[in-house]
């Protein structure tokens, strides 16, 4: 829990009793490789924060897995639509490694905001930073060539190109895995 209140203290100055709170209400679990912990048609009702691993959200279509995004540790997850909606998920949540997750439930954290403005900005900051980073990488995205998404995604997020399966980064890319093959072997 402690890179959990790190990690708020790089956005806010937590005061001891808002963190004697966060500390008091969250909930931390151990969530095996391939578990998913939200699938499609469920309101994902918790803001997740990856203390260890990593994660991925994906869909179905045809059939065929097609993932969204891979969050590596030390960032905070959701299925944003489902979350702030209150609607159900279109998307399923998986931990692609062993992972430790730190999460508050939308009602705690609505309660929280409304007693510490400072968690509130909190809050508006990682989402802003969430909704930039997607922004921006899917903006560019429909342009680049396949070894340009491949390095846009080795420059924002080294570790994982190391960590994740090729198959998710492939389909995350929206390239097949042969192709990321003679990418990355080059």
């Amino acid at each position: 829990m402690e890179s959990f209140i790190e990690y708020i203290k790089l956005y806010i100055t937590l005061s001891e009793e808002a963190e004697k709170e966060v500390l008091e209400q969250v909930l931390v679990e151990k969530v095996p490789k391939g578990e998913q912990f939200l699938e499609e048609g469920k309101t994902c009702e918790r803001l997740y924060f990856i203390a260890k691993g990593t994660v991925r959200t994906f869909h179905y279509q045809d059939g065929k897995d097609i993932t969204y995004w891979i969050y590596p540790e030390n960032m905070m997850i959701t299925s944003w639509h489902s979350y702030i909606l209150r609607k159900p998920a279109s998307e399923y949540i998986e931990a692609t490694e062993d992972s430790i997750l730190v999460s508050l439930t939308y009602n705690q954290w609505q309660e929280l905001y409304l007693k510490h403005s400072k968690l509130e900005r909190f809050g508006r900051l990682v989402l802003e930073e969430q909704m930039s980073l997607l922004d921006d990488f899917f903006k560019g995205y429909y342009f680049l060539t396949a070894k340009e998404k491949y390095e846009l995604l080795v420059s924002a997020f080294p570790s994982i190109t190391q960590r994740a399966n090729l198959g998710h980064i492939a389909s995350m890319l929206g390239i097949s895995q042969a192709t990321l093959s003679r990418i990355r072997g080059k």
